[in-house]
């Protein structure tokens, strides 16, 4: 501290964060001012959602995709007996307000593999994972990688604990770290065709309350870090060993061929595009216009435009992500034999529903797109979506 710094002393009665303000790095309006996404309402989802409201984090963005059973209870700090049944992101979302209503927060109820627009992630200061499955964390790393921003990831089994951040272009990267054992579990929810298996990797995480916290203590710890531009280590975990009650440092070494690796550069942003009032066409013409005529647009995955019965030649259109299909949507409705999917992952300019819009493409508020034209590129972010849905209440 300088000899013209000084330190504001609030008054206790009056101010709720008053004791933060002994801290000599603490920076309340730091804090106000950030936007954190939370990624999993969980045991540990739970316990870092908490942490950021007490500390008056400005703005919670809470994202999972599941309800609350009872066994969720004996470990969730934030529901009660009385939300059975309701989804986790909207009973979390409540109770912040309860617990600190200077806190905006915002539930999204989605599968966060495939129904985040990447644009989200580049409009919040830091992400934290409060997972239990290898294939999330797989989408936030490649995500968090794309748009170059930090995330922090926790994860807990019985008494044993983990924390990591991971920062684009700093240490290794969560892909780094997996085993081909790994990739062969993640590929477990796929069937041959790429579609979706019903009901696989929903298998429960043994824990205790007692590890969430911990680890979620952890978590919110290092995010606070990163949102005041202060020292992490990236690529490296802590390790808690709650039997020994050990904690110890590891560093994973980084892969020099990772496919996580890569980043959208450039990214333009398009104010007045959104995901549901703009076209194909209207892109296309964007990317022409940038890029020369020859310009196409290409989805980061492919996308089943109809699919086709040769037994009774029944043709339905889906325009649906291949991977958000399920194995049974393969079956023709009408005589019960497998149907052929057409697929595209390209705009070429010839397709006759380019006045479809992007979100009729399966493409989600704030998504990005890549116009190509060779090996120029340019990434196009869909920011007229940014106000309607980073809108915290």
């Amino acid at each position: 501290m300088t000899d013209t710094e000084t330190i504001v002393i609030t008054d206790p009665d009056s101010d709720r964060y008053h004791t933060f303000g002994y801290i000599s790095w603490w920076q309340q309006e730091v804090v106000r001012n950030a936007t954190v996404l939370v990624i999993g309402a969980g045991a540990l989802g739970n316990e870092v959602i908490k942490n950021l409201a007490l500390m008056g984090i400005g703005n919670i963005l809470i994202a999972d995709f599941d309800t609350i059973e009872d066994s969720n209870l004996s470990r969730s700090v934030l529901f009660r007996t009385s939300d059975r049944g309701r989804r986790k992101v909207d009973a979390a979302a409540e109770a912040v307000k309860a617990l600190n209503p200077d806190v905006k927060v915002k539930a999204w109820h989605g599968n966060i593999n495939f129904e985040m627009g990447l644009g989200v992630f580049r409009h919040v200061d830091v992400i934290v994972g409060c997972l239990d499955n290898r294939e999330a964390r797989l989408s936030i790393n490649r995500f968090s990688w794309a748009i170059n921003r930090p995330w922090v990831d926790g994860a807990i089994q019985e008494l044993m604990g983990i924390v990591r951040v991971f920062r684009p272009g700093e240490g290794a990267c969560y892909e780094c770290t997996l085993t081909d054992m790994d990739y062969q579990i993640i590929n477990l929810r796929y069937s041959c065709p790429l579609l979706a298996r019903q009901d696989i990797l929903m298998g429960k995480v043994p824990t205790t309350p007692t590890s969430a916290s911990i680890v979620a203590a952890f978590e919110t710890q290092e995010a606070l870090k990163l949102i005041h531009d202060m020292e992490v280590q990236p690529g490296k975990a802590l390790m808690i060993n709650g039997l020994t009650n050990d904690i110890y440092m590891t560093e994973y070494p980084v892969k020099e061929y990772c496919m996580s690796h890569s980043r959208l550069e450039p990214i333009e942003e398009l104010p007045e595009a959104t995901a549901a009032g703009t076209t194909l066409a209207e892109v296309l013409a964007i990317a022409r216009e940038r890029l020369g005529d020859a310009a196409v647009l290409e989805f980061d995955s492919e996308l089943v435009v109809s699919m086709t019965c040769g037994a009774c030649g029944n043709v339905e259109p889906i325009f649906k992500r291949m991977a958000r299909l399920y194995e049974d949507e393969a079956i023709c409705p009408n005589c019960g034999a497998k149907r052929e999917m057409n697929m595209t992952h390209r705009i070429t300019g010839d397709e006759d529903f380019l006045e479809r819009t992007f979100a009729e493409m399966d493409v989600p508020p704030l998504g990005i797109i890549r116009a190509r034209n060779g090996s120029e590129r340019v990434y196009f972010e869909l920011t007229g979506d940014k106000e309607t849905f980073l809108q915290f209440a």
